[in-house]
């Protein structure tokens, strides 16, 4: 009579049978590695990457580049502060390290630098009307209570709860329009050799 066999010994069976590609199984050990390595430039201002880069065996190398590059890519991202600007700066200097074709490259950060002054120019703008929207709307709820203001309604408006709330919701969607943008951006570096 056969024996039952547990579902452990079927699951071990199954994956002693499985084939692993060594060119993938390749790939997917050094793209990390490449991650790593990207992670590694973009905090440490003093990493040279060409020289990191003639330590990496010939044959894995574009494995690590690809890596390289989704890191970079990855961290590519709408300005917020001073920090991000930095941080792109260092992932659009090392994509530059690691293209060939950096002309084109440069021309597709050009567009990038300009999408990130619309980005922030939009989101000022949109600061400024929603928190004049918000005045309006206090200083016409105060005359509706017969409250005396004098021209001024004395209440901060970027204080209030409810403007935060709206500003916090205006600033993810103008951000979600600008990050198609940017996604399309990332691809065409994605493109070039």
């Amino acid at each position: 009579m056969d024996r039952i066999k547990t579902a452990l010994e079927i699951a071990l069976e199954r994956a002693a049978a499985v084939k692993v590609d060594p060119e993938k199984l390749l790939e997917i050990e050094n793209l990390s590695q490449g991650k790593v390595l990207g992670a590694r430039f973009l905090s440490d201002q003093e990493l040279n990457l060409k020289e990191e880069l003639l330590k990496i065996q010939p044959e894995v190398r574009p494995h690590v580049l690809k890596g390289l590059e989704e890191t970079f890519l990855n961290n590519l991202r709408l300005p917020r502060d001073g920090d991000t600007m930095n941080t792109n700066r260092r992932c659009m200097d090392g994509l530059l390290q690691i293209k060939k074709n950096r002309s084109l490259l440069k021309q597709v950060f050009k567009e990038i630098e300009m999408l990130f002054q619309y980005y922030a120019r939009s989101l000022e703008q949109a600061y400024l009307n929603l928190k004049e929207d918000f005045a309006v709307k206090v200083a016409q709820g105060a005359r509706a209570m017969n409250l005396p203001m004098g021209g001024r309604t004395g209440i901060n408006v970027e204080h209030m709860p409810e403007f935060q709330e709206e500003w916090l919701r205006l600033r993810d969607q103008l951000a979600s329009q600008y990050e198609k943008v940017l996604e399309e951006k990332r691809q065409q570096i994605r493109g070039i050799d």
